[in-house]
């Protein structure tokens, strides 16, 4: 019996290779067309964050000059050879001065304007202006008759024997040889005039748009420029390239 004996090939033919790459090309440019935008705009994402972050940078720089000291703890040790002052949670225009050491309590004081406030095994005092006491720029003191604002030194010296008439304006107050200036003109000026002009200070590079002290209108409920009282802050800034702003509200505890 005679068995016939068949063809048997390896590999493809020369048209079925032009036909696979001709499916394949026609893939690629499919997929190109898909997913090229999100390619080339792949890195804006990250510009945008590191943009965000350098303006909540410079905005956070002047935040530590509004509010210089922490905001209280519970059960946390403090000191007093280390000078620890800090700011109650709710903020009530003054700042505390541990006068013994020891374990903040589990729950936040009432805190007192004058004499000591007991805080588990510590001691506070509110860091009032003092008679006789050599002060350093850039500290702060809140008037023996607390009136909502913070004032810093910005010519240091020992301060005379009588306390200095604090102002709520941007007026300076001297006692001795010491200068004082309320902190929220302090930081007015020093955050600098929206005029146009890109700032590079220690805050950051930034632009000013807004700059000024403003009150709640009830009438027409929105926030408006005023000369007095000068309690609430209005800063608004812009990032370097421009493409980002922020925000904030700085505001004395107004009596």
């Amino acid at each position: 019996m005679t068995v016939g004996s068949r063809d048997h090939r390896n590999g493809f033919t020369l048209i079925e290779i032009i036909v696979t790459m001709v499916a394949v090309s026609f893939f690629l440019v499919i997929m190109l067309t898909l997913f090229s935008d999100s390619l080339i705009q792949s890195s804006t994402p990250l510009r945008w964050l590191l943009r965000s972050s350098n303006l909540n940078n410079v905005m956070a720089n002047i935040t530590a000059d509004y509010a210089p000291y922490p905001k209280w703890k519970a059960s946390t040790s403090y000191a007093t050879a280390t000078g620890d002052k800090i700011l109650p949670v709710g903020m009530n225009g003054r700042f505390y001065v541990c006068t013994a050491t020891g374990n903040s309590g589990t729950s936040e004081p009432l805190w007192r304007d004058y004499g000591e406030t007991k805080d588990g095994t510590a001691t506070w005092k509110a860091g009032s202006w003092a008679a006789g006491k050599t002060y350093a720029a850039g500290d702060l003191v809140i008037p023996t008759s607390p009136n909502g604002h913070f004032y810093r030194c910005t010519t240091a010296g020992p301060s005379g024997a009588s306390e200095p008439t604090w102002t709520k304006t941007g007026e300076a107050a001297i006692s001795g040889g010491v200068q004082w200036k309320r902190l929220l003109g302090w930081l007015k000026s020093e955050i600098g005039a929206p005029d146009g002009t890109l700032k590079n200070n220690r805050y950051g590079k930034y632009y000013v748009l807004e700059n000024r002290f403003v009150a709640y209108n009830d009438v027409t409920n929105q926030m408006e420029t005023v000369a007095s009282p000068e309690n609430t802050l209005l800063v608004k800034i812009k990032s370097a390239d421009g493409d980002m702003t922020l925000t904030t509200l700085f505001t004395a505890k107004e009596q």
